[in-house]
């Protein structure tokens, strides 16, 4: 396929998932209008299930080229599906030269790219959200390319592995943030600081706004499994 092939094969999965996931949960979106049109941009979010990029890609207005274990392509069917939705392949275990190169070049050519820093779903204090440091990868992701970096939150998604939960249509929060620019000469930490302390709010916001119960807080799928579905 060719980018404009990908990038059609991107919304029309959208679609499809959009309407079967929003029958069997109850979305709360907030910030869409904060996702930039145009223009090269990383999209910075916390992980917590496998539903995760599907959930915040359906809501885009654009495709986002997410980073994503580069395992999950040693499936040849895998492979070409994550290949046409514009997935960049990134080796979790070590350093990738390789993989910023192609994060960089995408932001550089205008694209909006999506990555999970935590390198895996987390959750509790394994969690960026609930007491792991964030990587220094968005920071310098950031300053190589000089793309602005969008903060994002979602909260709610690993309620989902529970099939029973779907009947109770679990609430789904995600939140966009104010793009975080760049600043000359501000160190590496110091620009994860301020990435992580906004999404930290973010995250605040949203309990404080919706009343979000600790119950629906990251939660790791083996939990939810043996937990009983609640209504909320």
């Amino acid at each position: 396929m060719n980018q404009h092939a990908r990038d059609g094969f991107f919304f029309f999965s959208g679609v499809i998932c959009k309407r079967i996931l929003t029958l069997s949960s109850k979305m709360h979106i907030q910030g869409l209008e904060k996702i930039p049109l145009s223009g090269g941009c990383l999209l910075v979010s916390n992980h917590i299930s496998h539903f995760d990029p599907i959930i915040l890609g359906m809501y885009s207005p654009r495709p986002i080229d997410y980073v994503a274990d580069g395992k999950l392509f040693n499936d040849l069917v895998l492979s070409q599906i994550l290949t046409n939705l514009n997935v960049i392949p990134v080796d979790r275990e070590r350093m990738d030269p390789k993989a910023a190169k192609s994060i960089v070049s995408r932001l550089k050519a205008g694209r909006l790219v999506g990555l999970f820093p935590e390198r895996g779903i987390r959750h509790g204090k394994n969690s960026i959200l609930l007491g792991a440091k964030l990587s220094l990868s968005p920071a310098v992701l950031c300053q190589l390319s000089q793309c602005p970096i969008l903060p994002t939150v979602i909260v709610g998604s690993d309620l989902l592995y529970q099939p029973k939960t779907w009947f109770y249509r679990p609430r789904i929060f995600v939140k966009f943030g104010e793009l975080i620019y760049p600043e000359a000469s501000e160190k590496r930490g110091e620009l994860t600081k301020r990435i992580h302390e906004y999404l930290l709010m973010l995250f605040w916001q949203l309990v404080k706004e919706y009343n979000i119960d600790p119950f629906e807080w990251p939660c790791s799928a083996q939990q939810r499994w043996k937990e009983k579905p609640r209504r909320f």
